[in-house]
Protein backbone atom coordinates (compact mmCIF):
# COMPACT_ATOMS: atom_id res chain seq x y z
CA UNK A 1 0.00 0.00 0.00
CA UNK A 2 1.35 3.40 -1.02
CA UNK A 3 1.44 6.09 1.65
CA UNK A 4 3.05 8.78 -0.53
CA UNK A 5 -0.12 10.87 -0.16
CA UNK A 6 0.95 11.67 3.39
CA UNK A 7 4.35 13.16 2.56
CA UNK A 8 3.25 16.79 2.32
CA UNK A 9 1.16 17.06 5.46
CA UNK A 10 -0.09 15.11 8.44
CA UNK A 11 -3.30 13.34 7.58
CA UNK A 12 -4.97 14.54 10.76
CA UNK A 13 -4.64 18.13 9.47
CA UNK A 14 -6.73 17.42 6.36
CA UNK A 15 -10.25 18.75 5.91
CA UNK A 16 -13.24 16.43 5.60
CA UNK A 17 -13.14 16.70 1.80
CA UNK A 18 -9.43 15.94 1.68
CA UNK A 19 -9.86 12.91 3.94
CA UNK A 20 -12.75 11.70 1.77
CA UNK A 21 -10.50 11.94 -1.29
CA UNK A 22 -7.68 10.23 0.59
CA UNK A 23 -9.72 7.16 1.55
CA UNK A 24 -11.26 7.04 -1.90
CA UNK A 25 -7.74 6.91 -3.36
CA UNK A 26 -6.73 4.21 -0.87
CA UNK A 27 -9.79 2.20 -1.90
CA UNK A 28 -8.82 2.42 -5.57
CA UNK A 29 -5.29 1.27 -4.75
CA UNK A 30 -6.66 -1.61 -2.68
CA UNK A 31 -9.09 -2.85 -5.36
CA UNK A 32 -7.96 -6.09 -6.96
CA UNK A 33 -5.64 -8.87 -5.90
CA UNK A 34 -3.10 -6.74 -4.04
CA UNK A 35 -0.37 -8.16 -1.85
CA UNK A 36 -2.18 -6.83 1.23
CA UNK A 37 -5.37 -8.64 0.23
CA UNK A 38 -3.52 -11.93 -0.01
CA UNK A 39 -1.69 -11.47 3.30
CA UNK A 40 -4.84 -10.52 5.20
CA UNK A 41 -6.81 -13.34 3.59
CA UNK A 42 -4.21 -15.88 4.71
CA UNK A 43 -4.12 -14.52 8.26
CA UNK A 44 -7.90 -14.43 8.44
CA UNK A 45 -8.25 -17.98 7.10
CA UNK A 46 -5.60 -19.25 9.52
CA UNK A 47 -7.35 -17.60 12.46
CA UNK A 48 -10.74 -19.09 11.52
CA UNK A 49 -9.28 -22.60 11.08
CA UNK A 50 -7.51 -22.35 14.43
CA UNK A 51 -10.69 -21.17 16.14
CA UNK A 52 -12.73 -24.03 14.69
CA UNK A 53 -10.03 -26.46 15.88
CA UNK A 54 -10.15 -24.77 19.31
CA UNK A 55 -6.45 -23.91 19.08
CA UNK A 56 -6.74 -20.61 20.92
CA UNK A 57 -2.99 -19.92 21.10
CA UNK A 58 -2.57 -20.34 17.35
CA UNK A 59 -5.65 -18.22 16.65
CA UNK A 60 -4.20 -15.45 18.82
CA UNK A 61 -0.97 -15.57 16.82
CA UNK A 62 -2.84 -15.02 13.56
CA UNK A 63 -4.81 -12.20 15.17
CA UNK A 64 -1.55 -10.69 16.47
CA UNK A 65 -0.30 -10.46 12.88
CA UNK A 66 -3.18 -8.16 12.04
CA UNK A 67 -2.66 -6.20 15.25
CA UNK A 68 0.98 -5.64 14.26
CA UNK A 69 -0.07 -3.87 11.06
CA UNK A 70 -2.47 -1.62 12.96
CA UNK A 71 0.16 -0.83 15.62
CA UNK A 72 2.58 0.31 12.93
CA UNK A 73 -0.08 2.54 11.37
CA UNK A 74 -0.96 3.92 14.81
CA UNK A 75 2.67 4.85 15.47
CA UNK A 76 2.64 6.99 12.35
CA UNK A 77 -0.01 9.24 13.93
CA UNK A 78 -1.68 9.70 10.57
CA UNK A 79 -5.04 8.02 11.23
CA UNK A 80 -7.62 8.48 13.94
CA UNK A 81 -8.15 5.58 16.33
CA UNK A 82 -11.66 4.89 15.05
CA UNK A 83 -10.38 4.79 11.47
CA UNK A 84 -7.78 2.21 12.47
CA UNK A 85 -10.44 0.12 14.21
CA UNK A 86 -12.56 0.16 11.06
CA UNK A 87 -9.52 -0.70 8.93
CA UNK A 88 -8.66 -3.59 11.24
CA UNK A 89 -12.13 -5.04 10.69
CA UNK A 90 -11.62 -4.62 6.96
CA UNK A 91 -8.38 -6.58 7.22
CA UNK A 92 -10.06 -9.32 9.26
CA UNK A 93 -12.92 -9.69 6.77
CA UNK A 94 -10.94 -9.22 3.56
CA UNK A 95 -13.02 -6.14 2.75
CA UNK A 96 -10.51 -3.35 3.37
CA UNK A 97 -11.55 -1.59 0.16
CA UNK A 98 -15.20 -1.55 1.33
CA UNK A 99 -14.13 -0.04 4.66
CA UNK A 100 -12.11 2.65 2.87
CA UNK A 101 -15.20 3.46 0.80
CA UNK A 102 -17.34 3.72 3.94
CA UNK A 103 -14.87 6.03 5.69
CA UNK A 104 -14.69 8.16 2.54
CA UNK A 105 -18.50 8.32 2.43
CA UNK A 106 -18.51 9.35 6.10
CA UNK A 107 -16.32 12.36 5.40
CA UNK A 108 -18.36 13.34 2.34
CA UNK A 109 -21.51 13.20 4.48
CA UNK A 110 -19.84 15.23 7.23
CA UNK A 111 -18.67 17.83 4.72
CA UNK A 112 -22.17 18.10 3.21
CA UNK A 113 -23.67 18.45 6.71
CA UNK A 114 -21.34 21.32 7.63
CA UNK A 115 -21.79 23.06 4.27
CA UNK A 116 -25.57 22.92 4.60
CA UNK A 117 -25.33 24.14 8.19
CA UNK A 118 -23.31 27.16 7.07
CA UNK A 119 -25.73 27.94 4.24
CA UNK A 120 -28.73 27.83 6.57
CA UNK A 121 -26.98 30.03 9.13
CA UNK A 122 -27.04 33.21 7.04
CA UNK A 123 -30.66 34.21 7.57
CA UNK A 124 -30.76 33.70 11.39
CA UNK A 125 -27.37 35.43 11.67
CA UNK A 126 -28.64 38.39 9.61
CA UNK A 127 -31.78 38.70 11.75
CA UNK A 128 -29.67 38.54 14.90
CA UNK A 129 -27.30 41.17 13.53
CA UNK A 130 -30.17 43.51 12.68
CA UNK A 131 -31.49 43.36 16.24
CA UNK A 132 -28.03 43.58 17.85
CA UNK A 133 -27.19 46.75 15.89
CA UNK A 134 -30.66 48.11 15.24
CA UNK A 135 -31.99 48.36 18.83
CA UNK A 136 -29.09 50.40 20.30
CA UNK A 137 -28.88 52.51 17.12
CA UNK A 138 -32.58 53.34 17.33
CA UNK A 139 -32.24 54.17 21.04
CA UNK A 140 -29.28 56.47 20.27
CA UNK A 141 -31.18 58.24 17.50
CA UNK A 142 -34.05 58.83 19.94
CA UNK A 143 -31.61 60.23 22.47
CA UNK A 144 -32.32 57.45 25.00
CA UNK A 145 -28.62 56.50 25.28
CA UNK A 146 -25.25 57.97 24.37
CA UNK A 147 -23.12 56.94 21.40
CA UNK A 148 -20.50 55.06 23.42
CA UNK A 149 -23.19 53.28 25.41
CA UNK A 150 -24.91 52.22 22.17
CA UNK A 151 -21.62 50.95 20.76
CA UNK A 152 -20.96 49.08 24.00
CA UNK A 153 -24.36 47.39 23.76
CA UNK A 154 -23.62 46.34 20.18
CA UNK A 155 -20.37 44.72 21.33
CA UNK A 156 -22.07 42.98 24.26
CA UNK A 157 -24.82 41.69 21.95
CA UNK A 158 -22.25 40.30 19.50
CA UNK A 159 -20.14 38.44 22.08
CA UNK A 160 -22.38 35.32 22.45
CA UNK A 161 -22.70 34.94 18.69
CA UNK A 162 -18.94 35.22 18.17
CA UNK A 163 -18.32 32.68 20.94
CA UNK A 164 -20.79 30.26 19.35
CA UNK A 165 -19.17 30.74 15.94
CA UNK A 166 -15.83 29.73 17.48
CA UNK A 167 -17.01 27.01 19.87
CA UNK A 168 -19.11 24.97 17.40
CA UNK A 169 -16.34 24.27 14.82
CA UNK A 170 -13.75 23.76 17.57
CA UNK A 171 -16.09 21.26 19.25
CA UNK A 172 -16.53 19.33 15.99
CA UNK A 173 -12.78 19.26 15.35
CA UNK A 174 -11.93 18.17 18.90
CA UNK A 175 -14.65 15.49 18.82
CA UNK A 176 -13.38 14.07 15.54
CA UNK A 177 -9.71 14.19 16.58
CA UNK A 178 -10.36 12.62 19.99
CA UNK A 179 -9.24 15.65 21.99
CA UNK A 180 -12.59 16.05 23.71
CA UNK A 181 -12.74 14.44 27.18
CA UNK A 182 -14.70 11.20 27.30
CA UNK A 183 -17.23 12.70 29.73
CA UNK A 184 -18.15 15.41 27.21
CA UNK A 185 -18.22 12.90 24.36
CA UNK A 186 -20.68 10.76 26.31
CA UNK A 187 -22.76 13.82 27.17
CA UNK A 188 -23.20 14.59 23.46
CA UNK A 189 -25.21 11.37 23.10
CA UNK A 190 -27.71 12.63 25.68
CA UNK A 191 -28.45 15.93 23.92
CA UNK A 192 -32.07 16.21 22.74
CA UNK A 193 -32.37 15.29 19.08
CA UNK A 194 -28.67 15.43 18.27
CA UNK A 195 -27.98 12.56 20.66
CA UNK A 196 -30.41 10.35 18.79
CA UNK A 197 -28.74 11.23 15.49
CA UNK A 198 -25.30 10.31 16.86
CA UNK A 199 -26.62 7.04 18.30
CA UNK A 200 -28.37 6.10 15.05
CA UNK A 201 -25.24 6.84 13.03
CA UNK A 202 -23.18 4.61 15.31
CA UNK A 203 -25.73 1.84 14.76
CA UNK A 204 -25.37 2.24 11.01
CA UNK A 205 -21.62 1.59 11.29
CA UNK A 206 -22.19 -1.34 13.65
CA UNK A 207 -24.61 -2.96 11.21
CA UNK A 208 -22.20 -2.29 8.34
CA UNK A 209 -19.47 -4.04 10.35
CA UNK A 210 -21.85 -6.94 10.94
CA UNK A 211 -22.61 -7.27 7.23
CA UNK A 212 -18.90 -7.49 6.41
CA UNK A 213 -18.30 -10.15 9.06
CA UNK A 214 -21.26 -12.28 7.95
CA UNK A 215 -20.23 -11.99 4.29
CA UNK A 216 -16.72 -13.13 5.29
CA UNK A 217 -18.16 -16.33 6.79
CA UNK A 218 -18.07 -15.45 10.48
CA UNK A 219 -20.68 -17.19 12.66
CA UNK A 220 -23.34 -14.68 13.77
CA UNK A 221 -22.14 -14.66 17.38
CA UNK A 222 -18.52 -14.08 16.37
CA UNK A 223 -19.61 -11.46 13.81
CA UNK A 224 -21.48 -9.52 16.52
CA UNK A 225 -18.50 -9.71 18.86
CA UNK A 226 -16.00 -8.45 16.27
CA UNK A 227 -18.39 -5.73 15.08
CA UNK A 228 -18.91 -4.43 18.62
CA UNK A 229 -15.20 -4.54 19.42
CA UNK A 230 -14.34 -2.38 16.42
CA UNK A 231 -16.75 0.40 17.34
CA UNK A 232 -15.48 3.67 18.91
CA UNK A 233 -15.73 4.03 22.72
CA UNK A 234 -19.14 5.75 22.86
CA UNK A 235 -22.16 5.09 25.12
CA UNK A 236 -23.47 2.89 22.30
CA UNK A 237 -20.66 0.34 22.46
CA UNK A 238 -21.93 -1.42 25.64
CA UNK A 239 -25.31 -1.81 23.93
CA UNK A 240 -23.70 -3.57 20.98
CA UNK A 241 -21.78 -5.85 23.33
CA UNK A 242 -25.05 -6.62 25.14
CA UNK A 243 -26.55 -7.59 21.78
CA UNK A 244 -23.65 -9.99 21.23
CA UNK A 245 -24.12 -11.53 24.69
CA UNK A 246 -27.84 -12.03 24.11
CA UNK A 247 -27.23 -13.90 20.85
CA UNK A 248 -24.27 -15.90 22.22
CA UNK A 249 -26.57 -17.16 24.98
CA UNK A 250 -28.96 -18.65 22.43
CA UNK A 251 -31.20 -15.72 21.55
CA UNK A 252 -32.23 -14.85 18.00
CA UNK A 253 -30.62 -11.82 16.39
CA UNK A 254 -33.95 -10.38 15.20
CA UNK A 255 -35.46 -10.64 18.68
CA UNK A 256 -32.33 -9.25 20.33
CA UNK A 257 -32.34 -6.26 17.95
CA UNK A 258 -35.96 -5.48 18.81
CA UNK A 259 -35.29 -5.73 22.55
CA UNK A 260 -32.20 -3.52 22.29
CA UNK A 261 -34.29 -0.60 20.86
CA UNK A 262 -31.40 0.15 18.47
CA UNK A 263 -33.69 0.35 15.44
CA UNK A 264 -36.77 1.95 16.99
CA UNK A 265 -38.32 4.38 14.48
CA UNK A 266 -36.54 2.93 11.45
CA UNK A 267 -38.86 2.29 8.51
CA UNK A 268 -38.01 -1.15 7.20
CA UNK A 269 -38.60 -1.65 3.46
CA UNK A 270 -40.64 -4.56 2.20
CA UNK A 271 -38.44 -7.44 1.09
CA UNK A 272 -39.13 -9.37 -2.08
CA UNK A 273 -40.07 -13.04 -1.96
CA UNK A 274 -37.03 -15.27 -1.78
CA UNK A 275 -34.86 -12.68 -0.03
CA UNK A 276 -32.12 -14.12 2.17
CA UNK A 277 -31.17 -13.21 5.73
CA UNK A 278 -28.21 -11.30 4.38
CA UNK A 279 -30.54 -9.34 2.07
CA UNK A 280 -32.60 -8.39 5.14
CA UNK A 281 -29.46 -7.26 6.98
CA UNK A 282 -28.36 -5.09 4.07
CA UNK A 283 -31.87 -3.61 3.75
CA UNK A 284 -31.93 -2.82 7.48
CA UNK A 285 -28.51 -1.16 7.26
CA UNK A 286 -29.66 0.96 4.31
CA UNK A 287 -32.85 1.96 6.18
CA UNK A 288 -30.81 3.04 9.22
CA UNK A 289 -28.51 5.09 6.99
CA UNK A 290 -31.44 6.80 5.28
CA UNK A 291 -32.88 7.65 8.70
CA UNK A 292 -29.53 9.21 9.64
CA UNK A 293 -29.54 11.34 6.49
CA UNK A 294 -33.10 12.51 7.17
CA UNK A 295 -32.25 13.45 10.75
CA UNK A 296 -29.08 15.26 9.65
CA UNK A 297 -31.04 17.23 7.05
CA UNK A 298 -33.59 18.23 9.71
CA UNK A 299 -30.94 19.48 12.11
CA UNK A 300 -29.05 21.45 9.44
CA UNK A 301 -32.32 23.36 8.89
CA UNK A 302 -33.20 23.68 12.59
CA UNK A 303 -29.96 24.32 14.47
CA UNK A 304 -29.16 27.73 12.90
CA UNK A 305 -32.50 29.14 14.04
CA UNK A 306 -31.57 28.40 17.66
CA UNK A 307 -29.35 31.46 17.33
CA UNK A 308 -32.50 33.57 17.73
CA UNK A 309 -32.73 32.29 21.32
CA UNK A 310 -30.22 35.08 22.06
CA UNK A 311 -32.76 37.80 21.19
CA UNK A 312 -34.06 38.11 24.80
CA UNK A 313 -30.45 38.67 25.90
CA UNK A 314 -30.05 41.45 23.30
CA UNK A 315 -33.28 43.09 24.45
CA UNK A 316 -32.31 42.78 28.11
CA UNK A 317 -28.93 44.52 27.86
CA UNK A 318 -30.54 47.42 26.02
CA UNK A 319 -33.40 47.74 28.54
CA UNK A 320 -30.87 47.91 31.36
CA UNK A 321 -29.15 50.81 29.60
CA UNK A 322 -32.27 52.95 29.35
Amino acid sequence: MDYSLSTTMELQELTSQHRANLFSALSEQQTGDSDWDQVFALMRHGQQVAERAELSDLAEQFAAGQELVIDELKKGGQFYDWELQFMQLGMATGALSAVYDRISAHYRLLGAFLDELRRNLWMPALIMLCFAIGIPTFAWLLGEMGLYQALGNVVLAMIPGVLLACIVPLTLVSYRAGWMPQALRRAAFHLPGIGNLLARYQTFHFLSHLNLCVAAGFPVSQALKQSARRMPPTPMKPRYLSLYKAVSQGGKLSAALQESHLIVGVNMPQLQAGSTVQDAQVALTRAVYEDCVEQAAFWTRTLPWLLLALLPYVALINVWSL
